[in-house]
């Protein structure tokens, strides 16, 4: 009986402890938001001076307000070079150097790039068209990884067709903005004479299949001829020659040069925007309003420094009595 009455005092002044704690800690949140609306001045005053430093503030640090995410077509296989590229502005940010983005992407002082960054939009039959080695097959698969449910690898990123560029930039960059950084890759010097080898190698390869198909023109003639005059068989090289096999021929070179013109048609530039439209939006965070961002930080410092104040004469008032 005497053992079942210390464990309902046991319970009871657990109880008591925990609501002391409770009601403490309300009391400690009462006083400072007591002290807060007392204190509405400091808070108007700290308010006011969050609004004036964001003015005062330099765009660069705070004006990164728009996001584009532009889907992007590389031709010629210069992925490793527009990835170089990349990496290059990327290096300019970081070093501050002001005249490179004046200079070479021909942006003026109110369109200002945060930052940079590209990867590929995946597809196995990128890598399925191209010709691979066995060794770099194997290295290809030995080195999957999983990256927001794309297979990607990091030693073929650069080989696939399509890639999504994302920018963080200033407000005031617009459209026009997103079309100077492409003219940037595409004014390279290097771009330049790749986009000219490969207009030359597909006009060269046009030219050899039709003067292919005018050559199968004249041996189907003649063999025409023949067949119309009851003649032997047509044979060049003292080889007979197969009519159909030749039209296949034909077939095929014609359909081939329909699709090169087609690639002539879509590789005008090393890289091509296929989102050329609605590529830019507003940045929504709630950071990233400068006229919120400081105002709120300046209270956010005041309210923590009123609370360790008051945790500190709370730790003292406990230590007088002990």
């Amino acid at each position: 009986m005497k053992k079942s009455n210390n464990q309902e005092i046991d319970i009871l002044v657990l109880f008591n402890s925990i609501y002391s704690v409770i009601i403490s800690g309300l009391l400690f949140i009462y006083r400072i938001l007591k002290g807060m609306v007392l204190r509405w001045k400091q808070l108007l005053a700290l308010l006011v001076a969050g609004v004036l430093l964001a003015y005062i503030t330099p765009n660069k640090s705070v004006s990164i307000t728009k996001e584009a995410n532009i889907l992007v077509k590389i031709n010629f296989d210069a992925g490793n070079y527009v990835y170089d590229a990349i990496e290059l502005i990327n290096f300019k940010l970081n070093s501050a150097e002001e005249s490179f983005f004046k200079d070479q992407l021909n942006l003026n002082d109110e369109e200002i790039i945060g930052e940079i960054s590209i990867k590929p939009i995946i597809d196995i039959k990128d890598i399925a068209n191209k010709r691979i080695e066995p060794s770099e097959m194997t290295a290809l698969f030995e080195n999957l990884e999983y990256e927001d449910s794309f297979l990607i690898t990091e030693g073929f990123r650069s080989d696939y067709d399509y890639h999504l560029i994302n920018i963080s930039l200033s407000s005031s960059s617009t459209n026009n903005t997103i079309k100077k950084i492409i003219q940037y890759f595409n004014s390279n010097p290097l771009f330049i004479s790749l986009k000219e080898r490969n207009s030359n190698r597909i006009s060269q390869i046009i030219l050899d299949n039709e003067k292919s198909i005018n050559q199968i023109d004249q041996i189907l003639t003649q063999y025409m001829t023949r067949q119309s005059t009851n003649a032997s068989q047509l044979y060049i090289d003292n080889k007979e020659i197969n009519a159909n096999d030749l039209i296949k021929t034909k077939i095929g070179l014609q359909q081939k040069n329909e699709e090169l013109k087609y690639e002539n048609l879509t590789t005008t530039d090393t890289v091509i925007a296929v989102n050329e439209s609605n590529v830019l939006f507003e940045n929504e965070s709630f950071f990233a309003n400068k006229l919120i961002y400081y105002p709120f930080v300046l209270i956010l410092i005041y309210f923590i420094s009123i609370s360790l104040f008051g945790l500190y004469k709370y730790f003292e008032k406990l230590d007088s009595k002990v």
